[in-house]
């Protein structure tokens, strides 16, 4: 039951559907507390795609991710970081949860309502500091001249494809494997344009070798380009040197939303 129950809330509360999750907490009480975070993230959202278009009108250019724009994520994932521990103590709530079900022995009543009392503190700890993190990530976007499609961009090849983190893994570090539908489409699509960008730069050998990849991409289901790990080797001369810096900046609690929007309609947050 707390392991279905866990599932449920991460998975569809946080990935495939987190306005269910929010309007009932929005509804219950407490609505313009929780409200004031997401209030700030659709701000500082909206202003950030005034000044670099939304994530699916990011065009990854033909001359790739360089060293100066590598560096700039860098500094997001640095001002996103202190958000990971917060995260990693929501996810201890719900393993404790899992953990009744594992010992074997019918749990007492006082364990379960000490579970259930840190469950229902982690729900509404997961609720604003995704509106935090939303905010945090969406400022630091806007200041450090970086959008939101080209650090989902940057992310995606750095950390999914090249050092072979799995996608949307739950908060206590299960894996739920690959994207969902909606992050796959975004990311071939942007494979896609990229295509675009290298066949118009005359670069043909290049377009042709991302073209196939968008190729395997629909045939797999994946939103993971170069799965195997096998990247172009333009983009592995400029990710190596900061190979290990990188890997301290990842963070394994915040993945099932590092591509998210949200968007607010009265009482309730959407997130996609």
């Amino acid at each position: 039951m707390a392991g279905s129950g866990k599932k449920w809330l991460v998975g569809c509360g946080v990935g495939c559907g987190v306005a269910v999750l929010l309007s009932i907490l929005l509804t219950v009480g407490g609505s313009l507390y929780m409200m004031r975070p997401f209030s700030k993230a659709v701000d500082a959202q909206k202003a950030l795609e005034v000044e670099f278009g939304t994530r699916e009108a990011y065009i990854p250019p033909a001359e790739g991710i360089t060293p100066d724009r590598l560096e700039v994520f860098m500094a997001v994932r640095r001002d996103l970081l202190p958000m990971c521990e917060e995260f990693r103590k929501i996810g201890d709530s719900f393993a404790a949860m899992d953990d009744l079900d594992k010992d074997g022995d019918e749990p007492s009543k006082s364990e379960i309502f000490k579970a259930i009392g840190g469950l229902t503190g982690s729900i509404f700890g997961m609720v604003g500091n995704l509106g935090r993190f939303t905010e945090l990530r969406n400022q630091a976007l806007l200041e450090g001249g970086m959008s939101l499609g080209e650090y989902i961009w940057i992310y995606v090849l750095v950390y999914n494809s090249w050092q072979g983190e799995v996608p949307n893994r739950d908060f206590d570090g299960d894996a739920e494997g690959d994207m969902s539908s909606k992050e796959q489409k975004v990311v071939r699509e942007m494979v896609l344009r990229h295509v675009e960008a290298l066949a118009s730069a005359g670069m043909a050998a290049e377009a042709a070798l991302w073209e196939d990849e968008a190729g395997r991409m629909k045939r797999a289901e994946t939103g993971v380009p170069f799965k195997s790990g096998t990247l172009p080797e333009g983009l592995i001369r400029v990710f190596e040197p900061y190979s290990g810096e990188l890997k301290s900046l990842y963070c394994e609690a915040t993945s099932s939303f590092e591509m998210n929007r949200i968007k607010k309609k009265g009482l309730s947050i959407h997130s996609d």
